[in-house]
């Protein structure tokens, strides 16, 4: 028998739903793939929740 070891890497984008939204099921992908390619420009083997990021304008 010829053994080889085979590596694996994992890498996961998480979404949450909230029930106060009415959010479709296309929107909630859509923020799982965002956090999933984050997790690929970065660096590999994690998982990653979406996050949304509000700017905040400034007045001057």
């Amino acid at each position: 028998m010829n053994e080889e070891t085979i590596s694996v890497t994992l890498s996961l984008g998480v979404a949450q739903a909230e029930k106060q939204e009415n959010e479709t099921l296309d929107e909630l992908l859509n923020k799982a793939d965002i956090a999933l390619y984050t997790v690929k420009q970065n660096s590999r083997n994690q998982v990653r929740v979406y996050e949304e990021k509000k700017e905040i304008l400034k007045r001057t």
